[in-house]
């Protein structure tokens, strides 16, 4: 029990554990935002996109979500996703639906060049880093031709 007038959490914090989490961070990646809505020419039937909005680039943390399975929150059934990405907290918070390049670093070598979709994007109230739920957007074990 605290001391009455005394706090539980020391002001600094913040400042003491954000280089700490942010020192574990070792994979480069790429956060991106599709486009929406296309263009569809009549002629041919084809529907074309602008390029993925590059939202921001930097080193972020990757690993498996042993947990991945569905949860329930607050009477909802959450699906965390695949992989849990932590982001430094100066990034631009992402949105479900943005697309993770893995591009380098301290990873599996088998995730590098692989896309990640971001499915989920849970409020954990840490000031430090932003937690992201993501899934393999491409299967990585295949060839292409």
């Amino acid at each position: 029990m605290p001391l009455p007038n005394s706090r539980l959490i020391h002001p600094r914090f913040e400042q003491h554990h954000r280089p700490v989490v942010e020192g574990s961070m070792t994979v480069e990646v790429r956060l991106s935002r599709p486009a929406m809505g296309g263009v569809r020419d009549k002629a041919t039937g084809v529907t074309s996109f602008a390029a993925d909005e590059q939202v921001w680039q930097g080193i972020a943390a990757l690993r498996a979500n042993d947990g991945g399975g569905p949860t329930v929150q607050a009477d909802r059934v959450v699906a965390l996703g695949g992989y849990l990405l932590r982001l430094p907290a100066d990034a631009p918070a992402p949105h479900v639906r943005d697309v993770v390049d893995v591009l380098g670093g301290q990873v599996d070598p088998s995730l590098v060049g692989a896309r990640l979709r971001v499915v989920s994007v849970p409020r954990n109230g840490l000031r430090w880093q932003r937690t992201v739920g993501c899934d393999i957007e491409q299967p990585i074990n295949r060839q292409e031709a």
